[in-house]
């Protein structure tokens, strides 16, 4: 909420500045609409059609900052957004433009030509969000009811930080994949967006992320699978781990909060052969266990390292494996590590690494070190039967 309050200080402080640099009347300032963002849909009809949501500055002592929603259609992205202007009839501003939403349909038929449109824009940023919308259209994120913040497309913006430190989703701006694609990479992935019922009301939640391969939408990962993706790209922030395990032959659910995690992946040559190592350290303490077991003594606490470092290693072979067959698109970065470290070898395999990428063997091992939980001496269903 401090980042949203402070975004909005900012638009304010910029158009104080305009007004008092003189540089332009009120007149002129009221000549504009300042973007939040932009949701990008398609029509049956081949049309696109493109929603802003623009932000309304209120006068008074009691300012008020609300926001509006502007529809313009065409055949080219350029068309579109032109006629959003003879909607208006301002011009727009797009320098404050906080997330870009893309339907399913216009994300399989090519992200790479939005990102080029919106570039053209002098007063675009690169910092924009990107975002893959799972509704109906991209324009339905705009259209939940009003919360405590009526700036929509800010909120998402602070809905996508929030989740990084959950480890459900990157943070993905038109700059970072601009750089995906140039490095050479096949695949990236892009957070995705959804509808969902909470507490009587409809609100957004990030749901996970966007696969894409050779620019377009292939498929979609939830949020549970694109924390283990983060495993892989040593990209953990913190989070939950939530797993069920075996002690002694019954199944015992345990949550285990993550302090920190480094991954490290080495390309292994073997003549012709190869192969990706995965090493996970990762830090965790004990939040819940259910079942029956004394895991916060020594012995306990070892036999559960074991046990959650088993669950995390399975997680990430499953991960691997059903992207390899699936979609066989290399988002995890492998073919960069190779290039990396080997370029000779990524070299004479560049031309058909996503054959080979299908067929890489990947050795992965997951160690779990649980931190001393000191104000814990058994777990919870033990303590009630005490």
């Amino acid at each position: 909420m401090k980042r949203i309050k402070a975004t909005l200080l900012t638009l304010m402080l910029l158009i104080s500045c305009i007004f008092f640099a003189g540089c332009l009347n009120y007149r002129e300032v009221d000549e504009f609409s300042i973007v939040a963002g932009v949701a990008v849909d398609k029509e049956q009809s081949g049309q696109y059609k493109l929603t802003a949501e623009v932000v309304k500055i209120g006068g008074g002592k009691d300012t008020k900052t609300t926001s509006e929603l502007i529809t313009g259609e065409g055949k080219t992205m350029f068309d579109a957004a032109r006629n959003m202007i003879s909607v208006s009839g301002k011009k727009l501003y797009w320098s404050h433009a906080k997330v870009l939403i893309l339907s399913e349909t216009v994300a399989r038929e090519g992200v790479g030509k939005i990102l080029d449109w919106y570039g053209r824009d002098p007063e675009t940023r690169e910092e924009t969000l990107i975002l893959v919308s799972q509704a109906e259209t991209a324009r339905e994120i705009f259209d939940i009811p009003e919360n405590t913040e009526d700036i929509k497309s800010f909120q998402l913006g602070q809905i996508i930080t929030n989740e990084k430190s959950l480890s459900k989703a990157p943070k993905t701006d038109i700059l970072q994949f601009a750089i995906d694609s140039q490095s050479g990479k096949a695949a990236t992935v892009i957070p995705t967006i959804g509808l969902k019922q909470a507490e009587k009301k409809t609100v957004a939640q990030i749901m996970g992320v966007a696969i894409i391969k050779d620019d377009k939408l292939a498929g979609m990962l939830d949020g549970e699978e694109t924390k283990y993706l983060s495993f892989i790209k040593d990209e953990i922030k913190g989070g939950i781990l939530t797993e069920e395990v075996q002690v002694r032959g019954t199944p015992t659910r345990i949550a285990l909060e993550i302090f920190g995690s480094k991954t490290k992946t080495s390309p292994v040559i073997q003549g012709n052969d190869i192969q990706m190592n995965i090493d996970i350290e990762t830090t965790v303490s004990i939040g819940e266990i259910s079942g029956n077991g004394n895991f916060i003594e020594e012995e306990g606490r070892v036999q559960l390292e074991k046990l959650a470092g088993a669950v995390l290693k399975q997680r990430v072979e499953a991960l691997i494996e059903k992207i390899k067959m699936q979609y066989g698109a290399d988002i995890f970065g492998f073919g960069g590590k190779l290039r990396e470290d080997r370029v000779k070898v990524w070299n004479s395999v560049s031309s058909n690494w996503n054959d080979v990428f299908k067929s890489l063997k990947i050795n992965v091992t997951a160690t779990v070190h649980i931190k001393n939980s000191a104000g814990y001496t058994r777990n919870l269903q033990e303590s009630e039967s005490s």
